[in-house]
């Protein structure tokens, strides 16, 4: 089953089960890592979409958790627990948003907004089948001052990010992290609230 989300006509996408065992030694992966920034057009499995959302923002362990995360505890650290970020989904198919908990997508709108995630210098970016955004919710972060609003989403976004890296490393896929991408665009697209940002952009499917 490829990444074709529409197919389904619902709402809410289930996602397979995540694969939590085996794979590559972490020690390889870090090894293979890299930055590849040429992409095949075809779609990634839904498991694998599965596994590369669970890495970055899943449930790994079962003990009851807090906020979103109320079902256990996040697959990537983060400060004060704040599960500030949301990760968004984008493919040919349209936009959603990624819950930890139930391990589902929901739907956001039917349009490809891929391109706006690319620019003159950065083409290959809408080659890619899939297109994750970090995007941070400040009304999560209770407490915090400036400098907390300035490097902690950055922060907890790029260890996501990582986590994202290792996986493909090891299942033989590409990826590449990005800064510079149109964002005011891509915050009317996403129709985020002006207490959200989107901070990072990654990108996923098979090299060429």
């Amino acid at each position: 089953m490829n990444t074709q989300l529409a197919t389904t006509g619902q709402d809410i996408i289930e996602l397979p089960k995540p694969v939590t065992e085996g794979g590559m030694p972490v020690l390889d992966a870090i090894r293979k890592r890299r930055s590849i920034r040429d992409f095949k057009t075809d779609p990634i499995t839904m498991q694998q979409l599965s596994n590369v959302l669970w890495v970055a923002a899943g449930l790994n362990r079962p003990q009851s958790g807090v906020g979103i995360y109320v079902e256990g505890c996040g697959s990537a650290p983060g400060a004060h627990n704040w599960q500030e970020i949301d990760v968004y989904v984008l493919t040919a198919q349209g936009v959603h948003v990624y819950d930890p908990a139930p391990h589902h997508l929901r739907k956001v709108h039917d349009r490809d907004i891929r391109m706006f995630t690319g620019n003159l210098l950065q083409p290959f970016v809408v080659d890619a089948p899939v297109s994750l955004l970090y995007v941070t919710d400040f009304n999560r972060m209770p407490h915090c001052d400036d400098w907390d609003r300035t490097v902690f989403p950055w922060a907890n976004a790029g260890v996501r990010v990582e986590n994202v890296y290792l996986y493909c490393a090891s299942e033989g896929l590409a990826t590449v992290c990005r800064a510079m991408f149109d964002r005011p665009s891509l915050a009317k697209e996403l129709a985020i609230a002006k207490h959200q940002m989107v901070s990072l952009h990654q990108v996923v499917g098979y090299p060429k």
